[in-house]
């Protein structure tokens, strides 16, 4: 069954995307397995494995992007005290600059914990706050804005800042100029203003002017903060990456209102006078899903001087279901990059490539990058043959791997995958059906049981009385 290598590339149409990245939480990166404390999804959850195991995880990561095409790695919560703050954040930047990768800071400005995201340190943005509650942003009703992480393991209680305070816009601008001074080893930022809840005081809306918004992000915001924060970024570490988040899709509607040739406002223009090197990061999840973004749709006339990231949470805890294989998104996320104009995509790397799919995704990442115009039976040809036996195994893979939400078809799926093992002689390709096995089998057994308990509550509702 097994077939010699014939790698297929697209005839028609080339070009490729040049940058391609991994985005990660700290604490549900596994490329360690079988670890205590490991965490397998979340927003604001605490670190709970070990300092020495933090860098380990990441160190991997970089081996696996060094020898595969990727270029960046980023890392949300970097910096806490409980992984070993400045010293091993120093440690896995310092290993992603000998092996040609930027390990770079994923973190809030206004939110999210700041710069230093957890710990009792100078530049904590949780410590600053405490010490300068008046610097924490008003809701409508003037009570304090304070978002609360309760779910898939978070446990924070996250303040939000004012942006009209000048203390506070001075303590971003230090915090910044400090990290990339602290650890010169650093491949850049991704800086987000915040996502969730502006601030409603009196000030920040006569500020924000035709732009004041109840929504959960502001441009106004952001044009206040990022260009004087990119400043600071390249005075200190002129390679950087600066990376600025905008939290939308560059179709939206809000962003074809706010980055339109007939806007003549002060934030905007604010924007548009940083440097070109500058990257602005979208997301496509749900027009991806939906269908909404298609060929030659383009960014905005004014922000095509600048480079763009397109991210998406494929096969992710986020989107599908962590560790489920998403090549087909994945595919279409670089084709329709490439399309409208984009230098960088993006993908969470959380997951180990022990996990078959995971790998898989990173694989179609780097080579739809590579070859945006090519099909999935390109890919089926080129990378998964190889190693799952050969094309035609590779196909029965894609076939079987989708039944994760067809859990009636898993037991002869399986029954097929150990007529097909049999005859393999190479190690890590039989691995990787085995894999593929067990991770169906879990979704059929959680199956089974709930059909049971199912079973078993509806029976109480038959009882017969005399």
């Amino acid at each position: 069954m097994e077939e010699s290598k014939k790698v297929i590339l697209p005839q028609k149409k080339t070009g490729n995307i040049p940058y391609r990245i991994f985005w990660t939480w700290d604490h549900s990166t596994n490329w360690c397995l079988n670890i205590p404390g490991s965490q397998n999804s979340g927003v604001a959850n605490p670190y709970t494995k070990s300092p020495d195991i933090f860098v380990k995880d990441y160190k991997r990561a970089v081996d696996w992007c060094a020898a595969n095409g990727m270029n960046a790695v980023g890392v949300v919560g970097m910096l806490r005290d409980r992984h070993g703050g400045v010293e091993n954040a120093r440690r896995i930047c310092g290993y992603g600059r000998e092996h040609g990768i930027r390990v770079y800071l994923i973190a809030g400005l206004y939110a999210y914990g700041g710069i230093y995201y957890e710990g009792n340190h100078p530049y904590s943005l949780d410590k600053f706050f405490t010490e300068n509650p008046e610097c924490i942003g008003r809701r409508s009703d003037g009570s304090p804005l304070i978002v609360k992480y309760e779910g898939h393991g978070g446990y924070k209680s996250d303040p939000q800042g004012c942006p009209s305070t000048p203390k506070l816009n001075e303590f971003v601008l230090e915090s910044l100029d400090w990290v990339f001074r602290a650890i010169p080893e650093l491949g850049g930022i991704q800086m987000e203003a915040g996502d969730s809840g502006v601030c409603q005081c009196s000030k920040c809306q006569e500020r924000r002017g035709e732009y004041a918004t109840n929504d959960a992000m502001s441009f106004a915001d952001m044009a206040g903060i990022y260009p004087q924060s990119s400043d600071v970024i390249w005075n200190r570490s002129p390679d950087a990456w600066v990376i600025c988040e905008t939290y939308h899709h560059f179709l939206d509607e809000a962003i074809t209102s706010f980055f339109r040739l007939t806007n003549t406002s002060l934030e905007l223009q604010k924007l548009l006078k940083m440097p070109e090197r500058t990257f602005w990061q979208w997301k496509c999840d749900v027009r991806l899903e939906q269908g909404t973004w298609v060929g030659g749709d383009k960014l905005p006339e004014p922000m095509r001087k600048f480079r763009h990231v397109m991210r998406a949470h494929s096969g992710t805890q986020w989107r599908g279901g962590r560790h489920t294989l998403a090549i087909d998104k994945i595919r279409r996320q670089c084709l329709l990059s490439y399309e409208s104009g984009l230098q960088c995509v993006s993908l969470f790397g959380e997951g180990a490539p022990f996990h078959t799919n995971a790998e898989f995704n990173y694989l179609a990442l780097q080579y739809f990058s590579d070859a945006p115009f090519a099909s999935v039976e390109n890919f089926a040809e080129a990378v998964m043959g190889p190693r799952l036996g050969g094309t035609q195994l590779a196909g029965k893979y894609l076939e079987f791997a989708a039944l994760n939400i067809k859990t009636e078809k898993i037991p002869e799926a399986i029954m097929e995958i150990t007529k097909i093992i049999s005859p393999l002689k190479n190690y890590d390709v039989v691995r990787r059906w085995l894999y593929l096995a067990s991770f169906l089998n879990s979704f059929h057994w959680e199956s089974k049981q709930c059909d049971c308990e199912k079973k078993s509550e509806d029976s109480k509702g038959f009882q017969v009385t005399v």
